[in-house]
């Protein structure tokens, strides 16, 4: 009897790893599925095929919610949002980003966080409600300085003054603005100033101050024309010629 009751205890437990291991073999194989779809949506993304794009991290993420993997089912979603925010889907995208959000915010992926709400803050811009935009940029500022990344940080300074610009706060603009040009001359980052240049005389020129514009317009175009002495690049010339004609509009 005891024999028995061991072989029967025995061969449920072979059953038991059994269907364990066909579960495993299931789930490694849709992950390698999702994981191979990814990066197929990634290549065409980076062709500008959004569509083509779009359909293979549509096919991702069932995959990565059967296996129950949160992180990559939150990229998923942040990378469908990219696709249909690129075909001009601002609202399909919204919502999708905020899906991915709550996720990265469940597992606590603050890169995730970070990466989606820059994506949701362009999303308002496009759709033209700054205010939203303003919030969701003011809430990714820390998050942005938490990793230390340098060039990011100076970027979202100037996303944040040029949106105070938009809403009518012009004082909190410009304080956001200088502070990105004083930060980026910090890092001795002189592509990241030259755009800080850039945006200031932008904002300067928008309320009509061309002297103040054209002061930061050439400090602009003198750090991109040091940059070219040791870069070529067609979108390098095409910028020195842009930043050239238009002081040269200002000044007339």
């Amino acid at each position: 009897m005891h024999q028995k009751l061991a072989i029967l205890t025995l061969l449920l437990s072979l059953i038991s790893l059994s269907a364990s291991a066909q579960n495993k073999a299931t789930s490694d194989t849709r992950t390698q599925e999702a994981a191979n779809l990814h990066q197929t949506g990634y290549r065409f993304f980076l062709e500008r095929n959004y569509r083509k794009a779009l359909e293979a991290f549509q096919k991702e993420l069932p995959l990565r919610q059967a296996v129950n993997d949160s992180v990559g089912e939150a990229w998923a979603l942040n990378q469908i949002g990219e696709c249909q925010s690129s075909l001009g889907e601002q609202k399909e995208a919204l919502n999708n980003y905020n899906r991915a959000l709550t996720l990265f915010r469940q597992v606590r992926e603050s890169h995730g966080v970070a990466r989606t709400l820059h994506a949701i803050a362009t999303c308002y811009m496009v759709l033209g409600n700054n205010l939203q935009a303003l919030e969701s940029l003011k809430e990714l500022l820390p998050l942005v300085q938490a990793t230390e990344d340098r060039q990011w940080e100076g970027m979202i300074l100037g996303d944040i003054g040029l949106t105070y610009l938009e809403v009518g706060q012009k004082e909190k603009a410009f304080e956001y603005l200088q502070t990105r040009l004083a930060y980026e001359r910090k890092q001795q980052n002189e592509v990241g100033e030259s755009e800080a240049d850039k945006a200031l005389a932008w904002a300067y020129q928008s309320i009509g101050e061309k002297k103040k514009a054209i002061e930061f317009y050439q400090q602009a175009l003198g750090l991109r024309l040091k940059f070219s002495q040791t870069v070529v690049s067609d979108d390098l010339t095409a910028e020195i010629a842009q930043l050239r004609e238009v002081i040269k509009k200002l000044q007339e």
